[in-house]
């Protein structure tokens, strides 16, 4: 079991660089959320994020972090694209906040928070949730999650006793 961030200033490190990652991603890679949230994934630094390893978290920018996801699918080098967008907090820094911060809080990977809510589901959030204070965001996300995991949890058993 991975620890809970309480300290202010490495909470804020994590969940502004997957958030500006995110935001990079769409604005200057031209990705999807969703294709770079596979990206992200496959490369394995999600992983590295999940367990909160200060490189990936706190130790490089999000257009850093993009470059770097984009390097380890590609296998070719890849130049950082700095932000150029005016847009302060768009619906994709969002969800890159809201999924670090679910993260950082609870005990569970990137990879299966996003298998038990799509990054679609989170892009439909943000019109719900974006004004909430993180307390109360990761309330609603924590019943969320555990609403969809028991579920995935009685259909898992529900199967097995079927075959």
């Amino acid at each position: 079991m991975k620890q809970v961030i309480t300290d202010p200033i490495m909470l804020g490190g994590m969940t502004d660089c997957l958030a500006a990652a995110v935001e990079n991603a769409v604005i200057e890679w031209g990705e999807t959320v969703e294709s770079f949230f596979d990206k992200f994934i496959n490369s394995t630094l999600a992983d590295s994020f999940s367990k909160q390893e200060p490189f990936v978290t706190t130790g490089c920018a999000g257009e850093e972090l993009v470059a770097m996801v984009m390097q380890k699918v590609t296998g070719k080098p890849q130049t950082i694209k700095s932000s150029s967008s005016d847009i302060a907090y768009s619906e994709y820094y969002w969800v890159g906040y809201a999924i670090a911060l679910f993260v950082a809080e609870c005990d569970v990977s990137i990879k299966n928070l996003i298998a038990l809510i799509p990054v679609t589901e989170w892009l439909r959030m943000y019109l719900l949730y974006h004004e909430y204070g993180d307390d109360l965001l990761l309330e609603k996300l924590k019943k969320r999650v555990t609403s969809r995991n028991q579920a995935n949890c009685q259909t898992s058993e529900r199967n097995s006793t079927e075959r």
